[in-house]
């Protein structure tokens, strides 16, 4: 919802979030969260009561989504369902090392331990370890894994996937001819 967000939407995972937060703080002390978008009440409340720091923003356009990105070592997805999510590629897209639920579009996308890692819904243990990972991992490693998501991205934008796309409904739907595909 759009109110304070303190009724937890748990298909979103933000009580698996909390756990990970938790655990992350212990091993990694210099973890501090970035939230985005509204209704993060029942995380930040979690977060206080954790004890570990956060920052809350709002994003007003792209630029801002971007400019978030750039400021995160790691993009933690700990939903239990998703059809997306749009985290996912933004990550990718922006270079950001992601760690996942097997989720939406995440089992179809994130090959794991090339370009992000992917972990069963509700593995707190293994969302905490691929993150503490990132964490201690070379600037070699994670320079692959940046690389990989990026290609992953490009791969999958609406420019590279509009020929595939007039090609897979040719002769099902009657197309306009255009320019560039």
């Amino acid at each position: 919802g759009w109110g304070d967000g303190l009724e937890p939407k748990l298909i979103k995972g933000p009580d698996v979030f909390l756990a990970v937060a938790e655990r992350l703080r212990e091993q990694v002390p210099e973890t501090m969260v970035l939230l985005t978008g509204p209704s993060r009440g029942y995380v930040k409340t979690g977060l206080e009561r954790l004890e570990v720091p956060y920052r809350h923003a709002l994003l007003p356009d792209v630029d801002a989504v971007a400019q978030a990105y750039e400021a995160i070592d790691v993009c933690l997805v700990t939903s239990r369902d998703e059809g997306g999510p749009r985290a996912v590629l933004e990550a990718m897209a922006t270079g950001v090392p992601l760690v996942t639920t097997k989720v939406g579009q995440a089992t179809d996308l994130v090959r794991h331990g090339e370009n992000g890692w992917l972990v069963e819904v509700e593995d707190v243990d293994g969302l905490v370890g691929w993150t503490v990972h990132v964490a201690d991992a070379s600037a070699e490693e994670l320079d692959d894994v940046r690389e990989a998501g990026r290609a992953t991205a490009e791969a999958t934008a609406y420019e590279a996937l509009r020929p595939r796309w007039r090609e897979l409904l040719r002769g099902f739907v009657a197309m306009p001819e255009s320019s560039g595909d």
